[in-house]
């Protein structure tokens, strides 16, 4: 690569200089994701002590994330949004030494956080076509992501040679134009990926789910993946009209921040339905609800059987945040309170949502017994299974 750098000039004041986009972008992109992710952990380890697979992955995806964005700060301090031609000789090299290893490590950043929302989905229904569809879509994204890997690592010949700048004399590696059809067919399976996990549980939401105003919430949640969709075909269009092998420490400013926003929004997307429970609270206490429940009892109502009035719940297990809980840490068994990370959308028993939904049941089951004392008096005890917040 040829540089037309004179010595003394400061690669950051250079016309159409665009690299304080890309630190400004990922500056905030880190702390709002980590703020998310850790809000999610904190929802299914401390508050419905539910955590699961999912989490998992999302936790391997969040540390992908956070390095997608570090790899584009490190690259804006080598040239990555100053044309080409602008930068010193000794920065390209440690720019391309960041850009390949930064290529490398999005494809496997964007398949965690696929998988993330792939480990979701069986948490909604075990009916066998829908299993098969997610486990099927799952097992793509990994055979996909690790062929781009593969073919990706494999360009030069030694493989040492993919970390020196394009077209270094002696080298031997594929063609730009290889390269740039890899990467498109990667960046279109990307976005069938993603329109597969958007549409899979709107789906079956849907087959499940009378529609009712409760059945539009939750498949609202899942629609907001329609912004990684976006965000992966403004990713394309951009690969496909800008000649990035031209100028790639300039295009960097325009197909790195589209890179950033999929792995980054994708992630945001696989945490949201953990987080109902907060939500719910913050949105209770600041007015924006009734009341804190989605359906059930509202706390402090009490409810009367056919033998007479009983009160409240006072002998409940909770936990410090006021959800209620039985000895595993999930919603007492019976109750149809939000107590469960994805009440709506997940089922209290750990299983899955919408088991047997061909339609929507309601059950209160409260068992009363009466024991005379030796006194003459009677002492009425009971069990309840819908027992307020």
């Amino acid at each position: 690569m040829s540089t037309l750098f004179s010595p003394g000039t400061d690669f950051r004041s250079t016309p159409d200089y665009k690299g304080y986009v890309l630190q400004a972008l990922n500056a905030t992109l880190i702390p709002i994701t980590t703020l998310i992710f850790g809000t999610r952990i904190y929802v299914r380890v401390f508050m419905t002590k539910n955590p699961g697979l999912d989490d998992g992955f999302a936790f391997v995806a969040f540390l992908f994330a956070v390095g997608l964005s570090s790899f584009d700060l490190v690259g804006v301090k080598y040239g990555s949004g100053a044309h080409i031609y602008l930068i010193p000789q000794e920065s390209l090299l440690k720019f391309f030494n960041v850009l390949v290893t930064q290529n490398l490590w999005y494809f496997w950043c964007t398949c965690f956080v696929r998988l993330a929302v792939a480990a979701f989905l069986p948490r909604l229904s075990k009916e066998k076509l829908y299993l098969y569809l997610v486990y099927g879509i799952a097992s793509f994204t990994v055979l996909q992501t690790f062929v781009c890997f593969l073919y990706k690592l494999l360009e030069c010949k030694p493989v040492s040679d993919l970390w020196l700048p394009p077209h270094t004399p002696g080298t031997k590696c594929v063609s730009d134009a290889a390269n740039e059809i890899m990467m498109t067919i990667n960046a279109g399976f990307g976005i069938f990926i993603d329109c597969v996990l958007l549409g899979l549980p709107i789906w079956i939401i849907s087959k499940k789910m009378i529609m009712s105003r409760k059945m539009i919430q939750v498949v609202a949640i899942f629609c907001v993946g329609i912004f990684v969709v976006v965000t992966g075909v403004v990713r394309l269009f951009y690969m496909k009209t800008l000649s990035f092998a031209s100028d790639p420490t300039f295009h960097m400013s325009t197909i790195g921040v589209w890179s950033d926003l999929e792995a980054h929004i994708g992630l945001w997307c696989a945490c949201f339905p953990a987080l109902q429970p907060i939500l719910r609270i913050v949105s209770f206490k600041l007015g924006l609800r009734t009341k804190l429940l989605s359906y059930g009892d509202t706390p402090g109502k009490k409810s009367a059987g056919a033998s007479g009035h009983l009160g409240g719940a006072s002998g409940v297990q909770r936990s410090n945040h006021g959800y209620l809980r039985s000895g595993n840490g999930i919603d007492v068994k019976g109750t149809e309170t939000d107590s469960d990370s994805q009440k709506g959308i997940i089922s209290k028993d750990k299983s899955f949502e919408m088991e047997s939904m061909g339609q929507i049941h309601k059950q209160t089951d409260v068992q009363v017994s009466v024991e005379e004392r030796q006194d003459g008096h009677k002492k009425v005890g009971r069990q309840e299974s819908w027992i307020d917040l």
